[in-house]
């Protein structure tokens, strides 16, 4: 039988464990990780793929929260492209150039880019010369360029046949390609809106399964 010191300390530790739970999460029904992605989000395993994978995780001061439905940058994806080749973003050098005149100096993301320019792994197809525009949100088009492009994807123009606003698009050929893979379909009024901007749920959604088919050995990524 337990000493009374020894039922205190294990009353104790109950206690802080259920006031734990309390504060981080939203159980019975919320998510295990993320307060603001709840048990029945469409996305969840694959948010939390991303995160258990050390890709991506919460935003800000608020790290158990996600932001699922805010939007994410083109600086932002870049960042997790490198991520998903197992570079740690944390460690990159400041570039002595800077290709990008639209770049201010202090921006956080001016190794990133560079890094991701060198080893050719920039996404976007619409750059202008020295204008990248790091903090413009990406596109779903855009959004399907970059799985394909970074997990190097063969090209299949089967996907998205009946997806009439695809054809003939900037990005046609990763937006068929991610349809013909499953990992992405249109919207529920029968068109994919390649134009329309990508969510941080359906960046996390489409990498993730991507990944899970591609590279199910997937170590953990650097973070930062």
């Amino acid at each position: 039988m337990l000493s009374p010191r020894l039922r205190k300390f294990a009353a104790a530790v109950v206690a802080l464990y259920f006031i734990t739970i309390a504060l981080f999460y939203e159980l019975p029904f919320g998510s295990t990780i993320f307060q603001d992605v709840p048990g029945n989000h469409w996305a969840i395993y694959d948010i939390e793929y991303m995160y258990n994978e050390g890709f991506m995780k919460g935003r800000d001061k608020e790290v158990w929260k996600f932001y699922p439905e805010a939007l994410m940058t083109r600086a932002e994806l870049v960042a997790l492209v490198l991520k998903v080749e197992g570079v740690d973003i944390t460690t990159l050098p400041q570039p002595t150039t800077q290709k990008y005149k639209d770049i201010p100096v202090e921006h956080w993301a001016i190794p990133v880019i560079a890094e991701a320019e060198k080893r050719q792994l920039i996404p976007f197809k619409d750059l202008k010369g020295d204008q990248f525009e790091p903090d413009k949100p990406v596109t779903r088009g855009e959004l399907a360029q970059t799985v394909v492009q970074t997990l190097n994807i063969p090209v299949d123009m089967k996907g998205a046949q009946n997806l009439p606003d695809v054809k003939g698009t900037l990005y046609e050929a990763a937006i068929r390609t991610v349809v013909a893979n499953e990992w992405a379909q249109g919207n529920s009024d029968g068109y994919f809106k390649p134009d329309d901007q990508a969510k941080r749920e359906q960046v996390a959604s489409l990498f993730a399964r991507g990944l899970r088919d591609t590279r199910p050995d997937t170590t953990k990524g650097g973070d930062k």
